[in-house]
């Protein structure tokens, strides 16, 4: 009973530590943004004078920029979104906003901007604009915004989430006098960045068209546009909340996709748009996180895109039982490590046969340099001698490379959305540079036993090290977690395995004569 009581207290430590560290996040930000901060602002200007103006071209737009992990979003006074910067990595800070980057998914020389209500198929600059953001609950940031639009009193609210890409859109357009006729209400999206044919697909029951005609596609379940139909780079995608009624889809050249409903000519008739909005990567794992996947269509994964989504459901599955995505990847990973197992273990005794060999090798490329044939007869006659075989350390590697890919694709793109031990997020980069200098650590304990007894090797492989530190230290710390836990089973696989293993034998430099 003792022992239980003294282990007791380290347990719940434990615990403290875990739930501690791991509900630190990094939140949404927003702050007050300029259209002169755009680099590259004068292009607007540009526009201006032509027939096809910029929606930016609107003197004393108050402009908001909202970071988030994946997308950094810049909205305007009335809640329309003018700028989506997309980023490569999951946590990567900009350094600047270039209104014309190719990951700027809103095209800044657009007519109309993100989310812009139109009126019989007329957009109008909103007026009479109100509106703020505001911190809510669970990580959530939330705009509210009111504005008249053609006739039309408009109610906008717009949710973000912490690690969640899709933008939570709720728009109530209401008519301030009464009309002739019903009006065609269409919520619009333009893009995609620089892509002048965007690929187009509208979900409707369980099909989907793919570049469709200016046609209404009823009880739509998602309207898309994609920079390309190969699952990969960004994509734009609507989708109407469960339960919506009376809304269509429709595509409008050359790059607009919209919902668009009936709203009545009386006075005070009003329709509600309910929507989420996707500015993102075109990837698997973030459709499905975003809940996507099911979507008819919209993605059609590769081999190894179905791998990753098995790696992840695995991960998914771990977290189930174990209390931090943290320990998780760790679990994850000591999975895989116990899976390549015996393939590191082939690897690694190739590997040290061949470093018992080497001064050998030596004498015999001595011996026989004049005489090619006969150097390779005797070498593979000490290989079969030694029983050596010099293709055992190639075929593991070959192996668990893909894996090494998939598992990369996975961390790189898993929004964790959680910290752990001192990392405030595993979607970051390290902000201590501890796990770079650890991943330097095991990586110098594995080319140790790597280059066993060959000094040169060893200064190369360290050189190599300390180069490769500048390339990851920006990495997501999740993927930093997976790399230094596989690298230190590797380095106790390579000591377990090199015990009893005699020293390999340097050969002697030869002697210059004098």
């Amino acid at each position: 009973m003792k022992r239980v009581n003294r282990l007791r207290p380290v347990a719940l430590m434990a615990a403290l530590l875990f739930s501690t560290f791991a509900s630190a996040r990094v939140e949404l930000a927003a702050t007050a943004f300029r259209e002169a901060d755009f680099r590259g602002a004068e292009k607007i200007t540009a526009t201006c004078s032509t027939q096809t103006p910029s929606f930016f071209c609107e003197d004393g737009q108050d402009l908001t920029l909202i970071t988030s992990k994946g997308v950094d979003y810049v909205f305007d006074g009335a809640g329309q979104l003018v700028a989506a910067f997309g980023k490569q990595q999951r946590g990567q800070r900009l350094g600047d906003y270039s209104i014309d980057a190719r990951f700027n998914l809103i095209p800044f020389e657009s007519e109309v901007p993100g989310l812009a209500l139109l009126v019989d198929g007329a957009y109008a600059t909103p007026t009479d604009v109100a509106g703020s953001w505001r911190e809510g609950d669970e990580g959530l940031l939330v705009g509210t915004f009111t504005a008249r639009v053609g006739g039309f009193e408009v109610e906008r609210t717009l949710t973000l989430q912490s690690g969640v890409d899709t933008i939570g859109v709720e728009l109530t357009a209401r008519r301030v006098d009464g009309a002739d006729a019903p009006s065609t209400l269409q919520l619009v999206v333009p893009g995609i960045g620089r892509t002048a044919a965007p690929v187009v697909k509208i979900g409707h029951g369980d099909s989907f068209t793919l570049n469709p005609s200016e046609q209404a596609f009823p009880d739509p379940t998602y309207a898309s546009l994609q920079v390309n139909n190969n699952n990969r780079d960004f994509a734009l995608v609507m989708r109407p909340a469960p339960g919506s009624a009376g809304v269509s889809a429709t595509y409008m050249r050359p790059n607009r996709i919209a919902f668009q409903a009936q709203v009545g000519a009386a006075a005070g008739a009003a329709y509600t748009f309910d929507l989420g909005l996707y500015p993102g990567h075109n990837e698997l794992v973030r459709y499905s996180q975003e809940q996507y996947l099911e979507l008819p269509g919209l993605f059609n994964p590769n081999i190894l895109g179905r791998l990753s989504l098995i790696v992840v459901r695995i991960l998914e599955f771990v977290h189930q039982y174990v209390p931090s995505w943290g320990l998780s990847i760790i679990v994850l990973t000591l999975l895989f490590r116990a899976l390549i197992w015996p393939l590191i273990s082939t690897q690694t005794k190739s590997m040290f046969g061949m470093q018992r060999l080497q001064p050998k090798l030596q004498e015999l490329q001595k011996k026989y340099k004049d005489d090619r044939e006969k150097l390779t007869q005797e070498t593979m006659a000490l290989y079969r001698e030694a029983g050596v075989n010099p293709a055992g350390g190639c075929l593991p590697i070959i192996v668990q490379m893909p894996l090494f890919i998939i598992l990369w694709r996975v961390f790189v793109n898993f929004e964790f959305n959680e910290g752990f031990l001192w990392l405030p997020d595993l979607g970051q980069a390290d902000p201590f540079y501890i796990l770079p200098i650890l991943y330097v650590a095991v990586m110098i304990a594995t080319s140790y036993f790597s280059a066993r007894g060959n000094p040169q090797m060893l200064r190369q492989s360290l050189i190599i090290n300390v180069v490769f530190v500048f390339i990851i230290v920006g990495f997501p710390a999740g993927v930093l977690v997976y790399y230094v836990v596989s690298m230190l089973v590797q380095v106790i696989q390579y000591w377990l395995l090199s015990r009893g293993q005699p020293a390999p034998v340097v050969a002697a430099p030869a002697k210059r004569s004098k």
